[in-house]
């Protein structure tokens, strides 16, 4: 069964409406005709069961039939993850984004920092980014999307972390050496949270890293191969998951 979003003010009690680019994928590419059942979800857990009874590029109608309540027998026991990501150049950050929230990414925190070689974000980005992450949810069955935050300095992100409970906090550093991940992971037990750093193209410099342990970072490396700042983050983000039991 299709599913699209519907914004949750546009669900009236037993109806909803279903507009802009969602009613115009449903008329003009898809073609769907009044009668056709679908699922929609509003981004905050529940899943809608409905039939569509008026279709035009601007607005569709439906009635719901029946509500599915999100329950998740594993929310207890899951750890949740953080990601903070140096910016990239292009769309490789439009990629990440589908890709950590196909992942079950909880957070994403998105950086500048001293070797960024992206240029600054626009100012309609990060509303980009966010549909970029409904239609991931789409895809995957996700029914909550992620938290997606403002651009911000990798200094203000560092500060920031120590007014948060983290239980805890990894920095990726391709210079580090003597800890792997599975090493800083052996210690974390039942927690509830970890926040993790992964820089951009040019990776970290030593002032970032050194100011991150002491905010309580540890230095974490996957291995001695130099991974693309995209491949890193996404190989990352999976190891991260099954380690923390969230892909279980």
């Amino acid at each position: 069964m299709r599913r699209f979003f519907v914004d949750p003010e546009n669900i009236m009690g037993q109806t909803a409406d279903i507009t802009g680019t969602e009613a115009r994928h449903i008329s003009t590419i898809l073609r769907l005709s009044p009668g056709t059942t679908v699922t929609l979800f509003d981004g905050s857990g529940s899943y809608y069961e409905a039939r569509l009874t008026k279709i035009s590029p601007s607005r569709v109608a439906a009635k719901i039939v029946s509500i599915i309540p999100y329950i998740d027998s594993a929310e207890e026991y899951r750890t949740a993850l953080h990601l903070g990501i140096g910016l990239l150049k292009g769309k490789k950050m439009d990629f990440i984004i589908q890709k950590l929230t196909e992942l079950g990414i909880e957070n994403m925190l998105p950086f500048r920092s001293k070797f960024c070689a992206a240029h600054e974000p626009s100012a309609g980005k990060l509303l980009r980014w966010k549909k970029i992450a409904l239609e991931a949810c789409k895809q995957c069955n996700r029914p909550v999307p992620p938290a997606l935050q403002e651009v911000t300095d990798f200094n203000d992100l560092v500060s920031f972390s120590k007014r948060e409970t983290y239980d805890l906090k990894l920095i990726f550093w391709e210079e580090e050496v003597q800890k792997n991940l599975r090493q800083a992971l052996e210690s974390l037990g039942q927690k509830k949270s970890v926040l993790a750093l992964i820089g951009p193209e040019g990776g970290f410099s030593a002032g970032e890293v050194a100011d991150a342990v002491g905010a309580g970072f540890q230095p974490v490396t996957v291995g001695s191969r130099i991974l693309r700042a995209e491949t890193a983050a996404i190989a990352s983000a999976s190891i991260l998951q099954y380690e923390l039991g969230n892909l279980s």
